[in-house]
């Protein structure tokens, strides 16, 4: 690891995960005193939008998601594209944009997916910064792809998901912790091309046979294997009424 990405790390795990890693008011306080005695460094901006996602997942005020938004979207300002981890960068801004969409969703079932769309021009960008050879390419793969599957670029971007994701799961290494994530993902994004009027009967086969392989990933007492089971049950669901 290179002097600026250990220093980075250090910074980020002695913000968010020393021995205050449940105390989020205190995550939040650390990094606002980075971020106002080092606001030109792209760096502090991450670490605090970090901070505030983290503490508007555990909390839910809405206040944090537009703080962390607003930060993340200043990292990026402040490190353009040479920056070492402005893939990562929007990477997160992705995902955090992704988090305020889903509840809008929670909130009301017919939030229109185009809402998606700044969440999916910066998960691109981050995509395209990255080496084909990084460790972070299957999961900004896997990124793109659930996006598209959401609605994000509207119907026809579900062939382009199905693309994604399963480059997303070659380019994995076997070893990789999250490989149950983006199978079930896999698993998910065949079984919404398998709902599709007219859709080849072999889909629903394959997410099924898919969801089935992300619960043998996942460990046994994985709060993830409640949803790869409700992934299989659907898949099951379309594969018999394809037979029928």
């Amino acid at each position: 690891m290179c002097d600026t990405a250990l220093a980075r790390a250090e910074v980020l795990a002695s913000v968010l995960y020393s021995d205050h890693d449940h105390d989020h008011d205190e995550s939040v306080r650390l990094a606002r005193t980075l971020e106002r005695e080092h606001g030109e460094d792209p760096w502090s901006h991450y670490v605090l939008g970090m901070a505030l996602g983290v503490r508007y997942v555990a909390e839910g005020d809405r206040a944090d998601l537009d703080g962390g938004l607003e930060h993340l979207r200043e990292a990026i300002r402040l490190g353009g594209t040479e920056d070492p981890d402005a893939g990562t960068f929007r990477q997160q801004l992705a995902g955090a944009l992704g988090v305020r969409w889903s509840r809008a969703l929670m909130e009301d079932p017919n939030t229109d997916p185009a809402g998606l769309a700044e969440a999916l021009e910066v998960a691109r960008e981050g995509l395209e910064m990255t080496d084909t050879h990084s460790p972070h390419l299957p999961d900004r793969l896997t990124q793109v792809a659930e996006l598209l599957a959401q609605g994000a670029a509207g119907p026809e971007g579900l062939t382009e998901a199905v693309e994604l994701i399963e480059y997303a799961l070659e380019e994995a290494h076997p070893d990789d912790p999250r490989l149950s994530r983006f199978q079930h993902s896999h698993a998910r994004i065949l079984s919404l091309a398998a709902a599709r009027p007219g859709a080849d009967p072999a889909l629903a086969e394959s997410a099924e046979t898919s969801a089935l392989r992300a619960g043998h990933l996942a460990p046994a007492y994985d709060p993830a294997q409640a949803g790869i089971a409700a992934t299989i049950r659907s898949a099951r669901m379309f594969r018999i009424r394809s037979a029928g």
